[in-house]
């Protein structure tokens, strides 16, 4: 978040939600610390370094996964150590409830499609979907919410 801050100032208006963590994401970071353990008793330099490696970056993919709703109506994504993505908010067209696996800027598997003219935008996890989509429905009434209650 630190990098973010340089990059542009957060005003007091910015909503910030922080993705859900899925079982399959703290499996995984069980299984690292296993493998860290596994590796320094096995003392090959080697694999320890490559593990810490991957254990770092998956660490910081988990602490960084966000998104904000900035006061002038855009959705920005962030996902550790990968680009931002964008979007205002006036285009989006859509929201669908999914549980599609692709790789995306969430860390659960209990995801929301965001939509836009030229078809599917991102896959996102915030922690209160009901509130995400009110403030991006706030910003943006146009927003359908395709096939699925549960987004209401």
């Amino acid at each position: 978040m630190f990098f973010f801050v340089i990059f542009r100032k957060k005003t007091e208006m910015d909503r910030t939600f922080k993705s859900k963590v899925g079982w399959w994401h703290h499996l995984l970071i069980w299984l690292l610390v296993a493998a860290c353990i596994r590796v320094v008793l096995g003392q090959n330099i080697f694999a320890i370094a490559g593990v810490l490696l991957i254990t770092v970056f998956v660490l910081h993919v988990f602490f960084n996964t966000y998104y904000i709703i900035t006061s002038d109506g855009r959705l920005i994504a962030r996902c550790g150590i990968f680009p931002k993505k964008q979007i205002p908010v006036s285009e989006i067209e859509a929201l669908e409830a999914s549980i599609f696996p692709a790789f995306s800027y969430a860390l659960s598997l209990n995801r929301i499609i965001i939509w836009k003219k030229e078809g599917m935008w991102m896959l996102v996890s915030p922690e209160n979907e009901k509130e995400f989509i009110k403030v991006l429905r706030s910003f943006n009434p146009e927003i359908e919410l395709r096939n699925n209650s549960s987004l209401l």
